[in-house]
């Protein structure tokens, strides 16, 4: 704010020295230069003298209101506060405080105080401008021109030219020096020329041509007298300024010529002023290209706009003619008031396009006709004759022309050449044309080969609108029918309102009366088809479909047959003409493509996607109301899959017949109920083919059951008569015996229980009957006459049941009394059987056993009839509950019959089994069966033996078995599997006798000779042993086979091919253990004899195996450690010796590593000789080599205390990157304690030298993020 005020204090005083005395000194630079930056402020413009425009323009006013925001009134305290923070009231406060300091003069005159105001106004405005800079950097602001101070003429000028003063003073010695500073500010010119009178005058040009948008009167340059151009040059001297142009001088004192210049550089910031070379050179340009490009339009269009061509207009607007009125025929003809057939619609088509196509003919023929006239008027215009014509293009034809060409010719000589009274030069083929003339005609003939391409698109666009027209009359006329379609609620109830037709006097039905508004009659008629499967329309949908699309692509196929005429050989004289008697290749194509247009044409396909949503719909409502008659569909399904023949054969209840015949005689009634058609809208549904086909259906089934009811009816009444005259008969019957008194009580039981359904299937007969009364089924009248004697059997039944249910105690005692007949008889025939079993022969050894067999037969079938009648006797008391008889003799026979048959089967079948076993070879023998065929027949003794007196054949049967069941345990010995060659050695040695022999095959029986059986003991030992020896050669086969599948699992090391190391041994030291358990549990067992030289061997190589696997994970674990270290060169350069001594050991692991990778079965690989000894000799050296880094890394630490921090891996980490000072990174937490992580940067070199030269080390800045500033010097090993 001071130093504001102080060069505010110092403008003012000199402003007011310079008021007082005009021969005062030129104003310094700064004070200069800040008079002519300053901008008048906007108030009190009237006391103002400056340079302005009178009215703002538009572009200003729009300007001023888009730059300036809009503000809203301050509060009031806030007012005060900023109209103290004005610049003009600090200025204002700050010249009273001078003033009252006695440092500046109170003004005296009305000049000096105008002066002083409009200075004040103008450093206010200045800082006004600066802030509004400020805020608004992007405005740029200009000021018009300098203030006008109240002073006089010479006051005015002097003010001026102290502009030239504010420059740094010059001194030339000759003109050269000046060209050479290039000095273009007209001031500083001046200043040199009046600073520096022995240059005299100086030569100035401009120093942009003229066409520069920089050109400039006052833009000048000074230059040598050879570098003028003597048209147009400037001299300036100390007096004037002369301009030589055009040897005319135009000649101007040298303080109005600097005048001139900073009114001229004022007017200049001028927007207007600023910018108007620019817009004038746009604004000419704009106007040069605009003209260029209309004319060039013009011309382009009167050249090839073919409207304009008189000889071509008529043609054109006679096809525009005749286009016009083919746009009113229509493609797609739709007849009122008429509803179409699929296949009417179709052929009303088909007989439509056709005279389309005639028509279409015809109009392509006048069309042809009108454009070749056309072609050849204007052809003989051009001065050609055209090929197709040789003579005039009337001659021969004067008269003959039809009317629309009378009509063409009158047009087009209404408006053509045909008046004008001039001569056009004709080129005959009879002279050669000269390659201009050639040039000529080919022109004009490619001209009007696209003129004749223009007529083709003319009619493809009217083809093309019409097919449009015609596809959009068809959709309006489906969408106008399909708007009159019913709701759903109101097709829904259709089905409920059906009502059967009347037909009238004359046998016509009489139809609901139909409004007869034309927009109610349907378009289409569809069929509703009734099937087993399913409702379906014919046509379908789907015909419809390809039906109308089919229509519409038949008009496509109609406009499209429409051949284009620039192909055409009718116009080969201008598209393919001869020119000097050679004909010109014809390159007009084949004309535009109409297909194309369809293709691409989306509004065609949306209207073609319409048509279909549009029948799609009118199909959905028809097969709303085809849901109608789904409970139709359901029972013609129901009725035509129903097998008529076999239900002819089957002999339903009651109430299926009626269920039935109510069903099929409503079903009946609702198909003939059905209306012939009914109105869906846009289809006229027709369903008179389904009700033809579904009245049948009821009728053929109630055929069926009018044939099955009578019948069924008349076979129950014969059953119900036949059975109630049956069981009168039985209940009248007096028994006789035993069985039939039986009989006679157990029908009168079932009687009484029956005549209950007897009754009921009478009454259901009765309900058969009524319902063929009811639905007058047909039946004989014999039938009717039957049925009436039914009722009165049942009676006559009921009463005889009556009467033996009162007779029944009586007939009980007499059943009773001719049962104890019968059971007397029986006990007599049981005591005969007794007596014939006791029979001494059946139990005497010396008795024919065939004769006895038969004897036990025969007495087992008399016994098993007994115990027959015995078992009924019994069921007989039950049933009629009287006391029960017990047949305990019956029992005992039974009993004593079956012990005597099992000894007789037993010792004929234990004679067969002992001779099978004797005589069968000893190796066939199976010792489980033989054990369980001894114990079998052992069971059975100890049963007779309880069972059956004492007799001669159970001891000899004993004596048999238990002497077979001691030879048992010596056969089951000498049937051991294990027993090898040496066991039958030991055995035969032991009974003395060869058993093993080839030629005499060894039995049963040729031990019991041999008396083998008398060594039990000793063969019992020895098949012992046998057994043992075979456990332990089966563990140890176990261990072997173990071995030979198991490998060593080899991966490859850090995706290397030549070095490997060896997986998990998990399993292997598993197998390990268990074998080595195996073997010595094998070794210490007493059957190890025939194995011990096998199992010593195992022994020794499992040990080994263990030794050798020991020092082999040893040495893995050992070298992959060190591996990763000693692979650093850094390290191997600090410890020599080690890396020699772990190169050896990775020499020989590698290979020993590639042997096991061919080989790597585990025994194998790890009993080689001399690989313990190889493992051992490398663990040694490894520990040599740990030893040694140990050594190493406590140096290290010793050195650097805080690697104490670190373990050896992260130790042997930083070690092994020596050279990058990153490597500290990751372990910077754990050797200090507020360091997170360092940045590392180059330290700057020295002038001259760069870092790691010259013997400096190079340093690096790092940056803690916790701790400040660090400085890191790069540890080296």
């Amino acid at each position: 704010m001071t130093s504001r005020a102080t060069d505010s204090e110092s403008d003012l005083t000199d402003i007011e020295e310079y008021a007082e005395n005009s021969a005062l000194p030129r104003l310094n630079n700064k004070k200069a230069k800040g008079r002519v930056s300053y901008v008048t402020s906007t108030e009190n413009e009237s006391d103002k003298q400056i340079l302005t425009f009178r009215h703002i323009t538009k572009a200003q006013e729009k300007t001023r209101k888009r730059q300036q925001p809009v503000k809203l009134p301050p509060l009031p305290v806030l007012k005060v506060y900023q109209d103290h923070k004005q610049p003009e009231y600090i200025h204002e406060q700050n010249r009273l405080t001078v003033m009252t300091a006695g440092l500046l003069k109170r003004p005296v005159s009305i000049a000096e105080k105008s002066f002083v105001t409009s200075s004040t106004q103008i450093l206010e405005h200045q800082d006004a401008v600066k802030k509004m800079q400020i805020h608004q950097p992007y405005v740029e602001v200009f000021s018009p021109s300098p203030p006008k101070l109240p002073c006089s003429g010479t006051e005015k000028r002097d003010v001026f030219r102290t502009r030239s003063l504010s420059y740094p003073k010059y001194t030339f010695h000759d003109r050269e020096e000046v060209v050479k500073a290039n000095i273009r500010d007209p001031l500083e010119i001046i200043k040199i020329i009046r600073e520096n009178e022995h240059l005299g005058f100086l030569y100035v040009i401009p120093a942009v041509p003229r066409s520069s948008i920089e050109y400039d009167t006052y833009n000048l340059k000074v230059v040598s007298y050879e570098n003028i151009n003597k048209n147009d040059y400037y001299t300036i001297s100390q007096r004037a300024v002369t301009h030589i142009y055009n040897e005319d001088a135009e000649f101007i004192e040298i303080d109005r010529w600097e005048q001139e210049y900073l009114y001229h550089r004022e007017l200049t910031k001028i927007p207007i002023f600023s910018l108007f070379r620019k817009w004038k050179a746009f604004s000419v340009w704009r106007k040069n290209v605009r003209s260029k490009k209309i004319t060039g339009c013009r011309k382009s269009l009167q050249k090839n706009l073919f409207i304009v061509n008189p000889h071509l207009q008529p043609a054109l607007l006679k096809i525009n003619e005749l286009c016009y009125y083919l746009s009113f025929m229509g493609l797609c003809y739709i007849e009122k008031c008429h509803t179409y057939t699929l296949q009417e619609f179709k052929a009303a088509q088909v007989i439509w396009l056709a005279e389309v196509t005639e028509r279409l003919g015809e109009f392509r023929n006048e069309a042809k006709y009108v454009v070749r006239k056309a072609c050849r008027f204007a052809l003989r215009a051009a001065g050609f004759v055209p090929d197709d014509c040789p003579f005039g293009p009337f001659e021969g034809m004067k008269g003959k022309e039809p009317q629309y060409i009378r009509d063409y010719h009158k047009m087009q000589s209404s408006i053509s050449f045909i008046n004008t009274p001039y001569e056009l030069p004709t080129y005959g083929d009879s002279e050669k044309m000269t390659y201009t003339e050639q040039a000529s005609k080919r022109h004009h003939c490619m001209r009007l080969t696209c003129f004749i391409r223009l007529n083709d698109y003319l009619i493809e666009n009217i083809l093309h609108v019409l097919t449009v027209n015609a596809v959009n009359s068809l959709l309006n006329h489906l969408t106008d029918k399909l708007k009159r379609t019913p709701s759903a609620d109101v097709i829904q109830k259709w089905i409920t309102e059906e009502k059967p037709e009347v037909p009238d006097k004359k046998g016509t039905l009489v139809m609901e009366k139909q409004e007869e508004d034309e927009s109610l009659i349907p378009m289409f008629l569809t069929e509703l088809m009734l099937t087993v499967q399913s409702l379906l329309f014919e046509p379908s949908l789907e015909d419809f479909l390809d039906g109308i699309l089919g229509a519409v692509n038949h008009c496509q196929n109609t406009v499209l047959s429409v051949p284009n005429l620039v192909p055409d050989s009718y116009f080969d004289a201008f598209t393919s003409p001869y020119i000097n008697n050679k004909l010109e290749e014809k390159t007009c194509g084949t004309g535009p493509s109409l297909a194309a247009v369809f293709e691409d044409d989306k509004n065609f396909h949306t209207v073609i996607s319409q048509i279909k949503e549009t029948i799609q719909a009118a199909f959905e409502s028809a097969r709303l109301y085809a849901a109608t008659f789904e409970k139709f569909q359901i029972f013609f399904k129901e009725n035509e899959s129903l097998d008529l023949q076999a239900l002819k054969l089957q002999e339903p209840d009651i109430n299926f017949f009626s269920e039935q015949l109510e069903k099929y005689h409503k079903q009946h009634k609702d198909a003939v109920a059905l209306r012939p058609t009914r109105n869906v809208g846009l289809l006229l549904v027709d369903t008179r083919l389904l009700r033809e086909k579904l009245i049948p259906s009821p009728l053929r089934c109630l055929e069926v059951l009018n044939f099955m009811l009578p019948r069924q009816s008349k076979k129950k009444v014969d059953a119900i008569i036949f059975e109630a005259q049956d069981a009168e008969y039985k209940l009248e019957f007096v028994p006789t015996t035993t069985t039939e008194y039986v009989h006679s009580l157990l029908f009168l039981d079932e009687i009484q229980e029956r005549i209950e359904s007897l009754e009921d299937e009478g009454n259901i007969v009765t309900q058969m009957y009524k319902l063929i009364e009811q639905y007058q089924v047909p039946t004989p009248p014999e039938d009717f006459a039957v049925f009436a004697t039914m009722k009165p059997s049942i009676v006559a039944v009921r009463n005889a049941i009556d009467k033996s249910v009162g007779d029944r105690e009586s007939t009980i005692k007499q059943f009773c009394v001719h049962l104890g007949s019968d059971l007397e008889e029986l006990n007599n025939e049981v005591n005969e059987v007794k007596l014939q079993a006791q029979d001494p022969q059946i139990l005497d050894i010396s008795a024919d056993q065939d004769k006895i067999r038969l004897i036990l037969n025969n007495l087992q079938s008399v016994l098993a009839d007994l115990q027959k009648r015995a078992f009924q006797y019994k069921s007989y008391q039950k049933k009629f509950k009287v006391e029960v008889s017990k047949f305990e003799a019956l029992e005992e026979v039974s009993a004593e019959l079956k012990l005597k048959q099992l000894l007789w089967d037993s010792f004929s079948e234990w004679d067969k089994l002992q001779q099978e076993w004797l005589k069968s070879k000893f190796d066939c023998l199976d010792p489980e069966v033989l054990n369980g065929q001894v114990s079998k027949y052992a069971k059975f003794v100890t049963q007779l033996e309880k069972g059956l007196p004492p007799n001669s054949v159970v001891p000899q049967l004993k004596y048999k078995v238990e002497k077979m069941k001691e030879k048992l345990p010596v056969i089951i010995d000498l049937r051991n599997p294990t027993l090898k060659a040496r066991h039958w050695a030991a055995i035969e040695q032991t009974v003395d006798a060869t058993l093993v022999d080839a030629e005499i095959p060894l039995t049963l029986e040729r031990l019991s000779e041999l008396h083998v059986f008398d060594f039990g003991q000793e063969i019992q030992d020895i098949s012992g042993q046998a057994s043992g020896e075979a456990a332990l050669e089966a563990i140890l086969k176990k261990v072997e086979d173990s071995w030979k599948r198991n490998e060593f699992v080899i991966l490859p090391h850090r995706d290397s091919k030549d070095v490997f190391i060896l997986g998990g041994t998990d399993d292997i030291q598993v197998l390990l253990d268990e074998s080595i358990i195996n073997v010595a549990t094998l070794a210490s067992s007493r059957y190890i004899g025939p194995l011990k030289t096998r199992v010593d061997k195992w022994q020794k190589q499992l040990a080994l195996f263990n030794q050798t696997l020991e020092e082999w994970l040893t040495c893995q674990k050992n070298w992959l450690y060190l591996e990763s270290i000693f692979s650093a060169p850094d390290i191997q350069r600090q410890l020599p010796a080690e890396a020699k001594m772990f190169l050896q050991v990775d020499k020989s692991w590698k290979e020993i590593m590639r042997k096991v990778n061919r080989l790597p079965n585990a025994l194998r690989a790890a009993t080689q000789p001399g690989l313990l000894e190889t493992f051992q000799n490398n663990n040694a050296l490894l520990d040599q080599i740990q030893k040694c880094l140990e050594a190493y890394l406590e140096s290290k630490r010793v050195i650097f205390p805080r690697f104490y921090f670190l373990s050896n891996d992260e130790l042997l980490e930083i070690l092994a990157q020596t050279r990058n000072p990153q490597a500290v990174q990751p372990h910077l937490r754990k050797c200090f304690d507020s360091i997170s992580k360092l940045e590392f940067a180059l330290m700057p070199p020295a002038e001259g030298k760069i870092p790691g030269i010259d013997g400096e080390p190079e340093k690096g800045y790092s940056r803690s993020k916790h701790t400040g500033t660090l400085l890191a010097q790069q540890f080296r090993g």
